[in-house]
């Protein structure tokens, strides 16, 4: 095997340092800083016009930029490193305002859209470019194609009259359009990456609209003390509790999550939320709540998102919670007497939204002092540990959950603190993907409150 080492070649140095340069570029005016001080020390031109044929009538173009090589070669060998007043560096920024021009040479070169070389061309009084180009001679037109359509050319001059056979616009040819294709792609990086800085804004102004939307405080019930946590994910969720009064002095308590992430999401919570804050009449069951709520979801037609729902109303006079489940996680309950947990899942029919046949009836849970009732969504439990992967995944899961209950024996604010240390002990991360919402509640007791209102945990 012979090998060559081609370091010492000085051409084939400037192709490398161009290059690698040219992969470092961020900003579509950056391609043309990069390649334009170099093209003519690696290829015969001395004056180089770039024209633009985009979305114009045929005839019509602009001349995007234009330069005398010599000029480049003196603010390269000075050391100055800008660039011809000639040059636009970012002709995209104010393609609208450049003039359009027909006719002339530019206009014979692009005519047909095909390739050309002209050779012994005399250019006087051009109607663009006046006498600029009087003293050469020959030239070539390179079409630049985008999605198979000529879009933009590169057009090269020499003073010889024979100064370009079909090998150099061969590679001019080739080079142009390399030039073009970077280009454009960093063109339309920059349109992606101004959208999604537009749609992150969009997603963080719904997700204040929607921390709007959560109670204020926590209501101030004899006999219930109450903690609550509502952690986002990177985008504007679903995730909904509230606390609702009820006849009688009781109070509901709801818990929800909307299928799905972003603004959809977030709009069916902000439904919900209307639809449950005009809730009167009825049975004031769990279930009663929860068929009200899914009597209008299903009419709005919410085209293949649904809702899961824990609805629970507390009556202080006999500490019963009568609650119902619309397919949602089922909630932990402490029992302070056997130090156990269970979950609680009668009750339970189908998410809301989906058909008006819930399948849901009410359940009666009766509370002794120091009993403790959890409500979560699934983005605690499916919360993710630092070991998962693809084909075996370590979420959370209930028993990593129910092991935070028992320790901190049913007291909410202990509880939600629990839960949220091993959480991150779990996960490694202090962002979520999913939203993470928690509501405990613990019965203390006859007559006693032992939080006064409070905002809730954020």
């Amino acid at each position: 095997m012979q090998a060559t080492d081609l370091s010492s070649s000085p051409r084939v140095q400037i192709l490398v340092d161009l290059l690698r340069d040219a992969s470092k570029a961020r900003e579509p005016a950056d391609v043309f800083r990069i390649f334009g001080p170099r093209m003519w020390r690696i290829r015969p031109m001395e004056f180089f016009v770039s024209v633009s044929t985009r979305n114009m009538a045929p005839g019509t173009y602009k001349i995007t930029r234009y330069y005398d090589v010599r000029e480049f070669r003196r603010l390269h060998e000075s050391g100055d490193g800008g660039l011809p007043d000639t040059v636009n560096p970012n002709p995209w920024a104010n393609f609208q305002s450049l003039p359009t021009h027909t006719g002339g040479i530019i206009g014979r070169l692009i005519d047909g859209g095909t390739p050309k070389i002209l050779r012994n061309i005399s250019i006087i009084n051009d109607p663009v470019f006046g006498e600029l180009l009087a003293e050469f001679h020959s030239a070539i037109a390179c079409p630049l194609y985008d999605s198979g359509e000529v879009k933009n050319w590169s057009i090269q001059f020499r003073r010889d009259p024979e100064g370009f056979d079909e090998k150099v616009f061969e590679d001019a040819f080739m080079l142009g359009n390399l030039i073009g294709s970077i280009t454009r792609n960093l063109v339309a990086l920059k349109e992606v990456e101004r959208l999604n800085k537009a749609l992150t804004a969009q997603f963080e102004e719904v997700a204040r609209v929607q921390q709007s939307l959560l109670p204020e405080k926590l209501p101030e019930v004899p006999g219930l003390a109450m903690a609550t946590s509502y952690l986002t994910s990177d985008q504007a969720g679903g995730d909904y509790y509230d606390f609702l009064p009820m006849p009688g002095g009781k109070l509901g308590i709801l818990v929800a999550d909307v299928s799905g992430h972003g603004a959809g999401a977030a709009t069916i919570m902000a439904m919900l939320r209307a639809i449950l804050h005009c809730y009167s009449g009825g049975d004031g069951s769990a279930a009663g709540v929860l068929r009200f709520a899914n009597h209008r979801l299903v009419a709005s037609r919410l085209e293949g998102n649904f809702v899961t729902a824990f609805f629970g109303v507390f009556d202080p006079a006999t500490a019963r919670l009568n609650y119902a489940s619309a397919g949602h996680n089922p909630p932990r309950f402490f029992d302070a007497q056997s130090r156990s947990i269970r979950g609680i899942e009668d009750g339970a029919g189908l998410p809301l939204g989906i058909t008006d046949d819930l399948g849901i009836w009410s359940e009666d849970l009766q509370l002794a002092p120091g009993d403790a009732v959890l409500l979560y969504t699934d983005g605690i439990t499916e919360a993710f540990g630092t070991h998962a992967s693809a084909g075996s995944p370590d979420m959370f899961g209930v028993p990593r959950l129910d092991a935070a209950v028992l320790a901190s024996e049913g007291r909410p604010d202990t509880m939600i603190e629990l839960i949220h240390r091993a959480l991150f002990d779990h996960t490694g991360a202090r962002t979520r993907a999913d939203d993470q919402t928690l509501v405990a509640l613990q019965y203390v007791g006859p007559d006693r409150c032992i939080y006064p209102p409070l905002r809730p945990q954020v």
